[in-house]
């Protein structure tokens, strides 16, 4: 399995993915002189996975083969962090968007409930998923949408036609210019990477 093993199907749908490795974060093991792991590890110095593989700095899950270990807490905070600093910034871009906090599944009928919407307009809904490798961001069309058109007599899709593609690139660009690249999906259990170079106009 890859990045790309979460994807959408509507038809004013799209995602982006970023790599777990920019959320999944490190600490240092507390080892005795022995070479012993003491069973905790300190929070004083932390750094994500992309950060060690750069530095080149061994580490594991579990700290049992290398000096650094996986930080549940910090790793939380920093999912918390991303997700707030999406909300901040396409907020911004969008006044027609607020904060939310609820689950659902791919459709309003889904019962898997595993996307965290955290965005929503009158039109489409912004979800999280922890799709293992990757945290996946998606754009989906409100799981309510066709109630909403029969309730009000309108027909949204025109609206949404026009207005998808800069809500879903916004996505895009906000992850490339916080994280330095994102991947697309390119088919099942497949992703493509993107970097901001790939993008410039």
């Amino acid at each position: 399995m890859g990045a790309g093993n979460v994807c959408t199907f509507g038809e004013y749908e799209g995602l982006f993915y970023l790599d777990q490795n920019f959320i999944s974060t490190y600490s240092k093991v507390n080892r005795c002189s022995c070479g012993s792991v003491l069973g905790s590890v300190t929070n004083d110095e932390s750094k994500t996975a992309r950060e060690l593989s750069k530095a080149g700095i061994a580490y594991d899950f579990d700290g049992r083969s290398a000096d650094w270990a996986y930080d549940e807490f910090l790793s939380g905070n920093e999912w918390t962090s991303m997700i707030e600093l999406m909300q901040e910034s396409l907020m911004s871009r969008f006044k027609s968007f607020s904060k939310c906090d609820r689950w659902r599944g791919v459709t309003a009928y889904d019962r898997s409930q595993n996307r965290h919407v955290v965005l929503e307009n009158g039109m489409f809904e912004i979800a999280v998923v922890d799709n293992e490798w990757s945290a996946a961001w998606m754009l989906l069309e409100r799981a309510d949408i066709e109630e909403l058109e029969y309730r009000n007599g309108v027909n949204l899709r025109p609206l949404m036609a026009r207005h998808y593609h800069s809500y879903l690139y916004a996505i895009r660009d906000i992850l490339l210019d916080t994280y330095g690249e994102c991947s697309a999906y390119s088919g099942a259990w497949t992703s493509s990477r993107i970097t901001r170079e790939d993008v410039a106009v």
